[in-house]
């Protein structure tokens, strides 16, 4: 029998009603059991089901092409994967791959954004800022980012780096389990008589809160007075730790106040609901606070800020977050191994603040040189933040160079990275 799990993107794990839309088919053909299954899940759960077109389930030979054919044309995320995948990912933090963000930045190298303690890059000692310089003996620089994209689906690699201190090596590593490590740094820092948290926080996952609060005891107990939460690359996660976050943040003064509403299609008007903010013990009581974001902070991130902005003076420092202000329940089928999940709902704020599939804007434009390892003040994105908590200005910053080679990521960080926004159901 199959077992339908629905999550909540930005994510509700709730049980639904199956309801579809009529559907074409040439009754000569054979339907894709996993084609039937996406299809009877987009008809009954996507947010924008009166826009699909009726379409003939046998000419697509996967879900994807299904989707591809469907989809609402703002839609940039709905998709599916293993049932077995998402469960280790969400519940667990557990992945596979390399175990390092790599991008090109403006005229910079392609770099190391991020490692996981516990990849392969992690254990070798790779560090955020590190230049690659050459994958098995042939120079980066000159190769193409599809050339570079195909040698990295390899099982194994020699990569040649630049460390931060302009050392060279060469290490020979192989993909591997990922157990996820959501904190990649934290420290405080004593500036004009203020004590100020910095948090760089990397998924919300189930295995994140723990994460968040070994973090917050220690500030807590510290006394901090403002808090720099950096979600320049997070993709999302789940709202159980979503919920933590906010409450940690906002929990002493605006304990029970709504910091987000959930509105689905008019066939589950039903699973609408707002979500209030708790408190926790290690709760910080906070004067100014800031987040520094990126194009690559999405979903769960975002829901964090716009849920925030009601009730906090907050800044964005850094760029214009991603544009996610939907989600999706994420329904699965145990014996097809697939999950599938379309998008299902719009967030929005206690203002009503929901239009923001451009991003969030930043208030300060602030350039990523990612060319140091986390937490030095050489960092221009963590200094402005420093300097506006202070001064209330972020001080002097270098203007942007043009650039030739357009931001984009190459690698995520692991073959299966974290986006959007999900909760399970107790």
């Amino acid at each position: 029998m199959n077992k339908n799990l629905y999550f909540v993107f930005l994510l509700v794990f709730t049980i639904v009603v199956s309801c579809k839309k009529e559907i074409q088919t040439n009754p000569q053909s054979t339907i894709d059991p996993k084609v039937k299954f996406t299809s009877d899940t987009f008809n009954d759960l996507y947010f924008w089901y009166e826009s699909m077109p009726a379409v003939d389930l046998t000419t697509f030979k996967t879900p994807e092409e299904y989707i591809g054919s469907v989809k609402y044309a703002k839609d940039r995320w709905s998709f599916t994967m293993t049932y077995t995948e998402l469960q280790n990912l969400l519940l667990n933090g557990v992945t596979t791959g390399w175990g390092a963000q790599l991008r090109y930045i403006a005229l910079n190298p392609l770099r190391v954004l991020s490692v996981y303690d516990n990849s392969a890059m992690g254990k070798a000692g790779v560090k955020r800022g590190w230049q690659v310089k050459a994958i098995n003996g042939k120079l980066v620089a000159p190769m193409a980012i599809t050339e570079v994209n195909s040698t990295l689906s390899n099982a194994s690699n020699s990569f040649t780096f630049i460390a931060n201190d302009g050392t060279e090596s060469t290490l020979t590593l192989s993909k591997g389990a990922i157990v996820i490590n959501s904190v990649l740094y934290s420290n405080i820092y004593p500036v004009s008589g203020k004590k100020i948290g910095y948090l760089v926080f990397n998924e919300f996952l189930g295995s994140s809160v723990r994460e968040l609060n070994n973090v917050f005891n220690n500030f807590s107990a510290a006394g901090i007075t403002d808090l720099v939460v950096d979600l320049r690359y997070n993709g999302g996660g789940t709202l159980d730790c979503a919920d933590s976050l906010v409450a940690i943040i906002a929990g002493k003064l605006n304990k029970d106040k709504i910091y987000n509403s959930l509105k689905y299609n008019k066939k589950h008007t039903n699973l609408n609901f707002t979500q209030l903010i708790k408190l926790k013990s290690n709760s910080v009581l906070l004067d100014k606070l800031v987040f520094i974001t990126s194009s690559s902070t999405a979903s769960a991130s975002e829901l964090v800020i716009a849920g925030l902005i009601p009730y906090m003076k907050l800044k964005l420092i850094g760029s214009a977050t991603h544009g996610k202000p939907v989600g999706m329940n994420i329904t699965s089928d145990t014996k097809l191994n697939i999950a599938v999940a379309p998008i299902s709902f719009e967030n929005s704020n206690s203002q009503g603040y929901t239009d923001y599939f451009n991003g969030i804007p930043a208030d300060f434009a602030v350039n990523d040189n990612a060319g140091q390892d986390w937490g030095t003040l050489t960092d221009a994105c963590l200094s402005a933040s420093l300097n506006y908590i202070s001064t209330g200005a972020i001080g002097f910053v270098p203007s942007p160079k043009a650039t030739s080679i357009t931001e984009q990521t190459v690698y995520p960080g692991s073959d299966t990275p974290v986006e959007n926004l999900y909760q399970f159901l107790k």
